[in-house]
């Protein structure tokens, strides 16, 4: 068969083929309309950008001296980043990977069909932020994976590009609720604290969780002797002199215009103070210039030596020959007191610091004071002497210990680092309180039960034992202060500030804040106030940070 000619062939393209319309066609004519409603709505994105910058910008710009380059450089850059990650602003990939998005909302579903993984993302971000801040996370392998994918995610609560100015580390009461407004949908199994927390205020937080346990510490004490005139009842003898105390002690015990015969009369400072309460006290106004938060977050631990020995020393009943007590150390085992006790009395006899025994007239000198006695048989400790000093330091003890504090074991095990005091540090287990911010509030503004109702009391009203109670209050006496902005002043803040003056006067919100030390009576009610989010560093950490930044705190 005879090849068709060219010309043959160029009479079967029909000349008016440009005037027909294929499913091509179609296809591009759709393209293009599509591209033109895009540009159109990214135009009209861009004006709502501009006017909304206007009215809230991070970066403190206004609209009117924006130009559309600077609008188009924040929409592809969201903003600058806070002055300690400035560093990073040029080099994007620390914290971000390439068409991967880090946020947990992000529609995962076909993110993966076209390359991208989310998870890596969130992983590479938690690498990234953990090589400055070794902080862990928050109980994330209790979360659904939901959950514990914006755990990982450090950016959904420290949000970055906010502005030089912007602190990473002020995290919004909104930011928690997400998690805490239902608990039941966040962890895998039903929660052991709160199920739901979006306001403080009882209804919405609840009570300190602390409240509800009891005192954790496992010393007799009555904060309501204590306070008291004497340490005892108006009608009891024997109330605690400043002449009884040694000199040392009644310079530190002494109010001012006492006189030596006066009875002692301790107050809160007297046993609790402030970590880095002298710095404080030196810093005055100027609490800027230290980190108050590592100083005034606990108080010192109470210490047998620096607040109780001046009135509870411990004593074998061996008079010395200036009349005082010789005193033994605390937190001693009753197999090393034995030895203690007979190397005090012998010791104190030997060198005529004490009566001899069986010589009370004070008449014969004792060995140590002139020629030393030759018979040691004289003045040796003999074993009832140390049996019955031994039953004497016993009692002292049971003052304030339980019997099953006493035993060898049980005092060796409370010298060791790995076991609970028996005094705690700290009370409220929960939530942290900043003793140094709350500094000229009067104690009794949360601490009225440690009181005793009057110092005219008689012995037999006193309460002569209150360590199983935490004698701190509840929620209402931190939300008269700590509360939403646009809320004024509660009556409650003034009629306790008027109980605690006791006065029932009607006064003014300034004579309210009077009572309170002149601290405002407003404050804020985040969360991070009081709660810290991250675990303790991870144990995998074993190389020291650079610089320990503030927001490791959270």
């Amino acid at each position: 068969m005879q090849s068709p000619t060219g010309k043959q062939r160029s009479q079967r393209i029909q000349i008016d083929y440009y005037k027909r319309r294929t499913g091509l066609d179609r296809w591009r004519r759709l393209c293009i309309l599509l591209s033109l409603l895009f540009a159109g709505t990214y135009a009209i994105y861009l004006v709502y950008f501009l006017l909304a910058a206007s009215s809230a910008s991070p970066i403190k710009v206004s609209a009117g001296s924006q130009t559309l380059g600077q609008v188009l450089q924040r929409h592809f850059n969201t903003g600058p980043l806070s002055l300690s990650h400035a560093s990073f602003e040029r080099d994007c990939h620390v914290c971000h990977s390439d068409f991967t998005p880090m946020d947990a909302n992000a529609p995962s579903d076909w993110l993966p069909l076209i390359g991208v993984n989310s998870d890596v993302s969130r992983k590479h971000l938690e690498d990234a932020c953990q090589k400055c801040h070794f902080a862990g996370n928050h109980n994330r392998d209790q979360m659904t994976a939901q959950f514990a994918a914006k755990d990982q995610n450090c950016s959904w609560c420290h949000q970055p590009h906010q502005g030089r100015d912007f602190d990473l580390t002020r995290i919004s009461r909104k930011r928690c609720a997400t998690c805490h407004d239902d608990l039941t949908s966040v962890t895998n199994n039903a929660p052991t604290i709160n199920k739901s927390v979006t306001a403080f205020n009882e209804v919405d937080h609840g009570d300190f969780a602390s409240l509800k346990t009891g005192d954790a510490g496992r010393i007799r004490f009555s904060h309501d002797l204590h306070m008291m005139p004497g340490q005892v009842g108006i009608d009891a003898k024997g109330g605690m002199t400043l002449d009884r105390l040694s000199p040392s002690d009644r310079v530190r015990y002494s109010l001012e215009n006492q006189k030596p015969t006066d009875l002692v009369q301790l107050n809160c400072q007297s046993c609790h103070e402030i970590v880095g309460q002298t710095v404080i006290d030196g810093l005055g106004t100027n609490l800027k210039s230290v980190d108050i938060e590592l100083l005034g977050r606990s108080m010192t631990p109470i210490d047998f030596e620096k607040h109780c020995v001046a009135c509870h020393a411990i004593s074998p009943g061996v008079i010395s020959s200036t009349d005082d007590p010789l005193r033994l150390p605390h937190a001693v085992s009753p197999t090393a007191m034995r030895t203690q006790i007979a190397a005090t009395i012998d010791g104190s006899r030997a060198t005529g610091t004490s009566r001899q025994r069986r010589d009370n007239s004070k008449k014969t000198l004792p060995p140590g004071i002139g020629e030393p006695s030759s018979h040691q048989s004289e003045w040796r400790v003999t074993d009832e002497e140390i049996a019955a000093a031994e039953e004497l330091v016993r009692k002292q003890c049971l003052t304030c210990h339980f019997s099953e504090s006493l035993a060898d074991d049980a005092i060796l095990a409370s010298t060791s680092s790995n076991t609970t005091a028996m005094i705690p540090t700290r009370w409220l287990r929960r939530g942290l309180y900043d003793h140094a911010a709350h500094r000229l509030i009067d104690c009794r503004f949360c601490h009225a039960d440690a009181y005793p109702k009057s110092r005219t009391l008689p012995q037999s009203e006193l309460v002569t034992d209150d360590h199983e109670k935490v004698l701190i209050a509840g929620i209402e006496s931190c939300q008269g202060c700590h509360r939403p902005a646009d809320t004024p002043t509660p009556e409650e803040l003034i009629t306790r500030t008027l109980e605690l003056a006791g006065t029932t006067t009607v006064l003014s919100e300034q004579s309210a804040a009077d009572l309170i030390g002149m601290m405002p009576t407003w404050a804020s009610d985040e969360c991070i106030l009081c709660h810290r989010y991250h675990s303790p560093t991870p144990k995998s950490h074993t190389v020291s940070p650079p610089v320990t930044s503030q927001s490791e705190a959270f």
